[in-house]
């Protein structure tokens, strides 16, 4: 091997550490706005004029008055402490006249994937509060909602992936395009447990580390190499 190939190979490694080394930062960046969002006083959803609020305003807290719909979405094969069950989403009108999918918690299965659960939602107008979020995800990713779901009863529909418009035309109507995660103490709850992320710059770190580590072999042997071969030219 030539100087200059072990000079580029040098060069490639240090350069994909560092690269790794942006992917933290860009981690650690992220997941300081989140739980900047997290801590900030909650907003009105009706106040928020964004066109992907999922992206724009992930983890923004958030407050709704307004009602809830009497439907409901069973997002399927979702675990909670080892046993089966649905997140139920259910749709809340805000006072400013928008409609958005409350990701309410978690039921678990009773009896056959044919028994309909018992859902309610008050009916009266309050205040939500909770957090906006991308839809969650289970199983893998289908077309439209519409086309995987299984109407249980009039008002209760099982799917297997949620995707605020195609929910909204499973039930005629226009869904905001995110979903709000409730608090445990809000009206309508069940069981919540919303675990918040890691920033995940650690893995890339380490991955850093190996290829800074591989960057100094490669010098290492180079150096070698090279002394040797001017001792034997003397």
């Amino acid at each position: 091997m030539t100087v200059a190939t072990f000079v580029l190979g040098f060069a490639l490694l240090c350069s994909l550490g560092l690269w790794q080394l942006s992917r933290a930062a860009e981690k650690q960046a992220r997941y300081a706005a989140f739980v900047a969002r997290l801590e900030a006083p909650a907003v009105n959803v009706d106040d928020l004029d964004t066109a992907d609020p999922a992206a724009s305003h992930a983890w923004q807290r958030v407050r709704l008055r307004g009602h809830y719909r009497d439907l409901h979405v069973l997002l399927d094969n979702r675990v909670q402490a080892g046993r089966v069950g649905y997140d139920v989403l259910s749709p809340f009108v805000t006072e400013g006249g928008r409609t958005v999918l409350i990701d309410r918690g978690w039921i678990p299965l009773e009896g056959s994937r044919e028994t309909v659960p018992d859902l309610v939602a008050p009916a009266d107008p309050f205040t939500l509060s909770g957090f906006i979020g991308e839809p969650p995800v289970v199983g893998v990713e289908l077309n439209a909602a519409a086309a995987t779901a299984e109407w249980l009863a009039p008002r209760i529909v099982r799917v297997q992936r949620v995707e605020p418009a195609g929910i909204g035309e499973l039930f005629g109507l226009e869904t905001w395009p995110a979903v709000v995660y409730l608090d445990a103490d809000a009206p309508g709850a069940l069981a919540v447990d919303w675990p918040v992320p890691g920033d995940g710059s650690a893995r890339h770190r380490a991955y850093a580390v190996q290829w800074f580590a591989m960057a100094a072999v490669l010098a290492t042997i180079g150096i070698a190499l090279a002394y040797r071969k001017r001792s034997t030219q003397t």
